[in-house]
């Protein structure tokens, strides 16, 4: 027997030292706890607030239609209007054949988050008339306005005021004449003319309801003429703004580029007639540019050499009317005020009333 303990002890010693060179620990029986020990463990039993609310599909794009609609505010317009007047050939007076039509549409888009804020502006405006056979074009407009401003404060008098960076494109979407009879020079074209504003400043924009006013002020901006097309005369170039249109070797000059300072005021604001649906839009936009570092930065001419005209500053002045009588029915009455040294010392105006069906879209 003493034999056999020995054996099983130097097997059971060999077995552990081949397994590996760790560590082993061991025992061959197993402790009891005694009898009438009671084992006790703490069970917690407070009640907790358990949310159980669930969220499905259609509640969440409500709530992300909601979380959209509080930092964006889109004013979306889309109006077309027509006219066609028609004779017979026994009719004796008067009988010219005339089909007149509009499409305009505008689109506002003002993101807001936090400080920061952006605007989008896209206007335009495309008219034609079609008389004795031939198409001619009305109205042609096309406005792109880009502002990024950054709030100054949070809180105070400062809060209304903020740091911006702006710029507005300017032009038109097809080839112009002169007029439906004459059409042999091209008169304007797309980027002919064609202006770009870029500023930085200052941007103050109203808390009031009431008077929904955006104030920007650039005293750094930079204004930019261009007349890219080649088909335009020298005599209409002039007409457009370029007061040089050659150059020296006789190359024609393509673009005017003005240093100084430049202002816009925007209003925009609707007014509920009734319970109806009825609505009045009043939409104004004033802007001023003064090349005041370009007319700093000229030479004196040469000797017998004429002066160029002082650079004045320039006003463009638009106001819109837009009633809704019906929902899909509108009345526009839209005025235009220009005046521009460079094009001519007189004050340009244009006055412009217009019916048609038009749809519209505004989240706020």
């Amino acid at each position: 027997m003493k034999t056999m303990r020995t054996f099983l002890y130097t097997a059971l010693v060999a077995m552990a030292t081949w397994a590996g060179s760790g560590r082993a620990l061991g025992q061959f029986t197993m402790n009891s706890i005694a009898h009438g020990v009671a084992i006790e463990t703490p069970i917690p039993l407070e009640p907790k607030d358990i949310n159980g609310h669930v969220i499905n599909r259609a509640e969440q794009r409500v709530l992300d239609r909601e979380e959209w609609n509080r930092h964006n505010s889109v004013d979306f317009r889309v109006s077309l209007t027509g006219m066609a007047t028609q004779f017979n050939k026994s009719w004796t007076t008067n009988n010219q054949n005339s089909v007149s039509s509009e499409l305009s549409a505008y689109y506002y888009h003002i993101y807001s988050r936090d400080k920061y804020s952006s605007t989008f502006k896209f206007d335009g405006i495309y008219g034609m008339n079609f008389i004795d056979d031939v198409w001619f074009k009305n109205q042609d407009k096309l406005e792109l306005y880009h502002l990024s401003s950054w709030k100054m404060r949070g809180q105070g008098v400062l809060r209304f005021w903020a740091y911006g960076v702006s710029a507005k494109f300017a032009s038109q979407f097809a080839e112009g004449f002169e007029s439906r009879d004459k059409r042999e020079q091209v008169w304007s074209n797309f980027m002919a003319p064609g202006t770009l504003n870029v500023g930085v400043g200052f941007t103050y924009t109203s808390p009031s309801k009431r008077l929904p006013f955006v104030v920007t002020v650039n005293p750094l901006s930079g204004d930019g003429l261009f007349v890219l097309d080649d088909r335009i005369t020298d005599a209409r170039r002039q007409k457009l703004g370029i007061a040089t249109p050659r150059a020296a070797d006789g190359s024609l000059i393509r673009y005017k580029i003005e240093g100084g300072s430049s202002l816009t005021v925007d209003f925009n604001r609707t007014f509920a007639l009734g319970d109806k649906g009825r609505t009045l839009q009043y939409i104004t936009t004033l802007n001023s540019f003064y090349g005041w570092m370009t007319q700093v930065a000229r030479h004196a001419p040469a000797e017998g050499v004429a002066a160029p005209a002082d650079i004045l500053p320039t006003m463009g002045w638009t106001n819109r009317l837009i009633f809704n009588p019906l929902k899909f029915m509108t009345v526009e009455f839209r005025t235009t005020t220009v005046y521009d040294r460079s094009q001519v010392d007189r004050m340009q105006m244009q006055y412009y009333l217009r019916v048609g069906l038009t749809y519209g879209f505004k989240n706020r």
